[in-house]
């Protein structure tokens, strides 16, 4: 459970997210935010995260999934979750992508036939980061910064992604829906990329 309140913590977050700033902005401001609400000396080192780098290296994994196991036009969703796996014997947090014909009015519509069971992992550095600073010492910040920071990096991210290379997550597709969030709890319905670009949903729930 996160210090803040949730409620504004998650719109702020979803207000930064669709916008127009630029990831790294989008993120300090997150930052700015949380701190305000929970004064800890360790915001200061996720202000100095390797946004740039970590971002390319996004771009690339993301190409690569779509160019060697690209999904069917059917799969008109798609999840970029968050979740903790261990790698080398150390627990992180990290970002997957699976996908599934996407239904507005069915909360389970990720269950039914699945695409992306065996892509691979992003190997994000800023999600390993974040977690490493949460997590780095009994009086850190944990979740107060991993549930936030996380999820508002994830979705700026995809956001980032999604403008880069809107036809090619699209695929054979007219349109895929985007939700980014932590696969055991809360998520961004980022909206929907078409042939035009990213169009916004106006919540968390995306337009039908």
């Amino acid at each position: 459970m996160v210090s803040y309140n949730v409620s504004r913590l998650f719109s702020e977050m979803e207000r930064v997210v669709k916008s127009d700033v630029p990831v790294t902005e989008g993120l300090l401001r997150v930052i700015d935010f949380c701190e305000t609400a929970r004064p800890h000396q360790d915001w200061s080192a996720l202000r100095s995260l390797d946004i740039a780098g970590d971002l390319q290296q996004l771009q690339r994994w993301l190409e690569t999934v779509m160019r060697s196991m690209p999904p069917p036009a059917r799969v008109t969703g798609l999840w970029f979750g968050l979740f903790n796996p261990v790698v080398q014997g150390r627990v992180t947090a990290d970002l997957h992508l699976i996908g599934a014909p996407y239904r507005a009015n069915d909360p389970d519509w990720l269950f039914g036939q699945r695409w992306g069971e065996d892509t691979p992992d992003a190997s994000s550095a800023v999600l390993d980061a974040i977690h490493r600073v949460a997590y780095g010492r009994e009086s850190g910040l944990g979740n107060d910064a991993e549930y936030p920071l996380c999820l508002a990096y994830a979705a700026l991210a995809v956001r980032h992604l999604a403008t880069l290379m809107g036809p090619t997550l699209l695929g054979d597709a007219a349109q895929r829906i985007l939700h980014v969030g932590f696969d055991s709890g809360d998520f961004l319905c980022l909206g929907a990329v078409q042939r035009t670009g990213l169009i916004f949903s106006q919540s968390r729930e995306v337009m039908t």
